[in-house]
């Protein structure tokens, strides 16, 4: 299995995940600085012992690494191998890694979703914001996905030249490959993981309107 990690602006939870899942798993490690700002190269450079680092000269946005990942990915590995997308800011355990990845090997046609229940402790905007985008995403395609923004997911190699052809740079970019998934009737397999949010989440660089409006737009753009 290679995991991919998009990362910008991380902190020290990104090399915690990576020291993690170099002890704890076999997986290949890849990870994608996206353009952060040179103080944060010190940080990569550490990780360099555990994983393959990919750097973007400016900030692109997560979609656009995740493709330059998989890119390195499609020429590097066969096409039976599986990938993990995971994020860079602790949301995702290695446990709950490791499990999804092992729903993928047992069931390899499935584009396998990390799905957050979204209890406990969750800051409201994500909480609605899942919600509102769970039912226009159910109501858009007839497909049921729990966790529509999901970072954590897996799937075979041979799916990577349809993950290529997706647009979209950023956020939307992940929605943007389940709408395609409907579309094309590949199954959708969800396995529920920890719904983690360290100090309310403040490492997002998600934007609520600007992102949500991106994700929003894509929706629209299937349904019409």
């Amino acid at each position: 299995m290679v995991v991919i990690i998009p990362a910008y602006q991380p902190d020290e939870k990104l090399y915690q995940l990576v020291l993690a899942l170099h002890e704890k798993t076999s997986f290949d490690l890849i990870v994608v600085n996206d353009g952060s700002k040179p103080e944060i190269c010190s940080l990569f450079d550490s990780l360099k012992p555990y994983a393959t680092i990919l750097e973007h000269s400016h900030n692109r946005g997560k979609g656009a690494a995740l493709k330059t990942a998989l890119s390195y990915v499609y020429e590097h590995y066969s096409e039976q191998e599986g990938v993990v997308t995971i994020d860079a800011d602790g949301q995702h355990l290695p446990e709950d890694i490791v499990r999804v990845s092992e729903a993928w090997k047992a069931a390899p046609e499935n584009l396998v979703l990390g799905s957050r229940r979204f209890t406990g402790n969750v800051p409201f905007k994500s909480r609605a914001g899942n919600a509102i985008t769970r039912f226009v995403f159910a109501l858009s395609t007839g497909v049921k996905v729990f966790d529509t923004q999901t970072g954590l997911r897996a799937f075979g190699v041979f799916r990577i030249p349809m993950m290529l052809e997706m647009k979209g740079d950023r956020y939307e970019y992940e929605i943007n490959v389940l709408l395609y998934a409907t579309r094309h009737c590949i199954p959708i397999q969800e396995v529920t993981i920890q719904t983690v949010y360290i100090e309310d989440n403040k490492s997002s660089h998600f934007n609520a309107l600007r992102d949500g409006w991106r994700i929003y737009k894509m929706i629209l753009y299937f349904v019409a």
